[in-house]
């Protein structure tokens, strides 16, 4: 099966317990990842919003040492792809997609600098926050909107090339940058408010804000972001949030975006192994085969095609 999956926080985890990437008991391992398919993983270094400052830049930078390590130690099976022609190389010669991302502008510690820093060292996707406010603008812990910081940082990343994620960011923020945005942007892993009332979700107006502006929309397997009651024994329970977007235009705008290492999963998703389940319930469910590939693959081949 072919897949690109925009959000996973399975390197950070690794980093904090001491584990490898190939041999594991998490979401994600390398060892688990099925043969002769295409498979792109986003691998984000996410920085708790604890850290500030030095005490971010120092993380992140501890992790991207950790990232490289691995993909390494593991170069029979994975390699970083820094941009589309590298995505490429990678399922050309039978291996795994690594894109390096990070979750949580607090990585810049403030200083624009480190936006040239995130792309020297491969990071193709910056999530501007978490759920609290850092320098750059605020999730939904609070009603900051974007920053005179996040304004530059928002800049520099576009010059540079590195997609503006808007999963975490809160309303007040999301609106402010589309003032401010010049290219397309992304929510690597938000479902629909619509269906699922939190505020991690998109409304309505922002995912069609996305659709319209060429990005792409990443769907969370986070229970609590799937059903309000954080309750789901069935796989219809994802595809509701499927079919809304198809219902708002979204064919070519919705992908993968699991959060696996980084949230509860529900039973029938928990793992690599189950992302199967996925694709079959969405043919069984009537969907086309060619919309399920755009979902699972070809939405995020295309895009990546056009901004990596």
């Amino acid at each position: 099966m072919d897949l690109f999956d925009l959000h996973c926080d399975t390197i950070t985890l690794c980093s904090s317990k001491n584990l490898e990437l190939r041999h594991n008991d998490l979401h994600i391992s390398l060892e688990r990842l099925p043969e002769g398919s295409r498979w792109g993983q986003a691998f984000a270094i996410f920085v708790p919003d604890q850290l500030r400052g030095e005490d971010a830049v120092k993380f992140f930078r501890d992790n991207v040492q950790f990232f490289r390590e691995q993909v390494e130690k593991n170069s029979d099976r994975i390699v970083q792809a820094s941009n589309y022609e590298e995505i490429c190389q990678a399922f050309d010669a039978g291996k795994f997609a690594a894109i390096l991302t990070v979750e949580g502008g607090a990585a810049l510690g403030g200083k624009l600098e480190m936006v040239d820093e995130l792309r020297r060292c491969g990071v193709r996707m910056l999530t501007l926050t978490w759920n609290g406010e850092n320098e750059l603008a605020s999730g939904s812990d609070t009603h900051v909107g974007l920053k005179p910081f996040g304004v530059e940082a928002v800049r520099r990343m576009e010059e540079l090339g590195i997609l503006v994620d808007v999963s975490h960011l809160n309303d007040e923020g999301f609106a402010d940058l589309c003032k401010v945005a010049t290219k397309p942007f992304i929510a690597t892993h938000s479902n629909s408010r619509t269906i699922c009332n939190h505020s991690r979700n998109l409304t309505d107006e922002q995912f069609c804000e996305i659709r319209d502006r060429g990005g792409l929309v990443g769907l969370n397997y986070y229970r609590y972001f799937i059903k309000e009651d954080g309750i789901s024994n069935n796989i219809d329970d994802l595809l509701a949030h499927v079919r809304h977007f198809l219902s708002l235009g979204g064919e070519d705008v919705i992908c993968c975006g699991s959060d696996f290492d980084g949230a509860e999963i529900p039973e029938y998703l928990n793992g690599l192994d189950r992302v199967e389940n996925f694709r079959k319930a969405m043919l069984d469910s009537g969907i086309s085969p060619e919309i399920t590939q755009k979902i699972l693959f070809e939405n995020a081949r295309r895009f990546f095609e056009k901004n990596l």
